[in-house]
């Protein structure tokens, strides 16, 4: 535990004005009084994908925080490691339920918004897409798919997140997301707002609770003062622009594959696994999205520890779980790819349509998917490589190990994935299909497997 300004002052924070992961940890920062050194990456730039950069994140993304001699990457696993070296105003309140609300509200901006409203997603799409047309096509295509059309598949996302906080928060919000204090959601909630309104000007009158969370965000000097106009980077032009458990469950699904794994971890066999997503029912309290669910899983049920004592190995479980729920899991998705080719696919004239829906195969959208779990791969083997055990963060499995192995089952059964390239998740995947709770959690094992 530390708090003194000599040791707040060794916190140096990768940041770039305008990314909205960035933007929750500089809240978050501010929130907890620590000074910090502002080290801007410049995205326009391409410094991100500097050998320097990369070094300290290989998946090449802001934020990363650096503390000392430790690293951490990942805006949900910067603020999860602040919250326990760094405990004055604490992001998390002590009822339970309430934490496990702000695990849920956290999570549906880190995973189910924010990647799938990233427009760089979009053009690499658009850009793998166009490559398998003719030359005259694609001009014709890059032509009708403009800027403002991408923005309209981005906005649609964030509509669909926004409505799910509102129905989540409707009897938890207070002055703020979940109370009368500042918590965690509201340091991944205001980032969101203030880029729906300013970036996608997103007409926010559907969402009355989430309008009346951005007011009240807009007065207090630690979020005004984390604001994307108001960093060192921010160029002068863009301050103007800018009791039994139920689980709810599918057997093909890897979130709901990393809840079944800790729920065997911890010894709970009667589960009635139905629908599919990852739903847990505890009594009468209802807890959504993978990762909030083995948070407070962790928190509720202590036997068999997701998570280890020593700090800076929880940080590197925090990371790779992030890995896989944030920058490959949304993006392997190929339902993600079809609404994106189905949307692209209707400003066409109908012959075109016809023929693009013969080029672009199943097969192309494999190699799509595939990238996205390779680069992902790539940056699990370099920030496992000096912590690996017997499993992914030493000898005892833990958080990490339950988002890795439905990622490995995935890759290698559905996406056939090469995994030569990766000798570290392989000897990991062996070790996990020793283990009875993660073979029991296989998606063959399940009650709603076809036969």
């Amino acid at each position: 535990m530390a708090s003194s300004v000599e040791q707040q002052k060794k916190l140096k924070l990768y940041s770039y004005f305008r990314s909205s992961c960035s933007h929750r940890v500089r809240i978050a920062l501010k929130l907890k009084g620590l000074e910090y050194e502002y080290k801007a990456v410049s995205l326009l730039k391409g410094e991100h994908f500097s050998p320097e950069f990369t070094k300290l994140n290989p998946m090449g993304y802001v934020p990363v925080l650096v503390d000392e001699d430790i690293v951490v990457s990942d805006s949900f696993a910067i603020l999860l490691y602040l919250e326990e070296k760094y405990p004055q105003h604490p992001l998390l309140p002590l009822d339970l339920q309430r934490r496990a609300i702000n695990y849920q509200a956290a999570n549906i901006v880190s995973s189910s918004i924010q990647p799938l409203q990233n427009l760089c997603v979009l053009d690499s799409t658009i850009s793998a897409f166009l490559s398998l047309l003719p030359f005259n096509m694609q001009k014709y295509i890059a032509e009708k798919v403009n800027p403002d059309e991408q923005y309209v598949w981005a906005r649609n996302h964030i509509r669909k997140g926004l409505e799910a906080l509102e129905k989540l928060l409707h009897d938890y919000a207070g002055k703020y997301a979940t109370g009368d204090e500042v918590y965690l959601a509201d340091c991944f909630i205001a980032p969101q707002l203030y880029g729906a309104i300013k970036r996608f000007s997103l007409d926010m009158t559907p969402y009355p609770l989430l309008s009346r969370l951005n007011e009240a965000y807009n007065q207090l000097p630690a979020f005004v003062d984390s604001a994307p106009e108001n960093q060192p980077d921010t160029p002068a032009s863009s301050v103007e622009q800018q009791k039994k458990l139920k689980l709810y469950s599918n057997f093909q699904s890897t979130c709901s594959h990393r809840v079944r794994i800790a729920l065997k971890l911890k010894e709970f066999t009667k589960l009635n696994p139905i629908g599919y997503v990852p739903v847990l029912v505890d009594e009468d309290f209802v807890v959504s999205d993978s990762f909030a669910i083995l948070l407070y899983l962790e928190e509720k049920y202590p036997q068999h520890p997701l998570l280890p004592r020593d700090l800076q190995r929880r940080a590197i479980n925090y990371q790779a779980a992030n890995i896989v729920s944030s920058s490959i899991q949304p993006l392997q998705n190929l339902g993600l790819l079809d609404s994106t080719i189905s949307a692209f696919l209707s400003l066409l004239p109908f012959n075109m349509q016809k023929y693009i829906a013969e080029k672009v195969n199943s097969d192309e959208q494999y190699v799509w998917a595939r990238n996205h779990i390779g680069k992902g791969f790539e940056a699990l083997e370099k920030l496992l490589h000096d912590y690996a055990g017997k499993y992914a963060t030493g000898d005892e499995v833990y958080l990490a190990d339950c988002f890795i192995a439905p990622q490995l089952y995935r890759a290698i059964k559905e996406f056939s994935l090469d995994m030569t390239l990766y000798p570290l998740l392989s000897r990991l995947n062996e070790a996990y299909n020793q283990l009875p709770a993660f073979e029991d959690s296989a998606p063959e094992n399940q009650p709603d497997t076809p036969v």
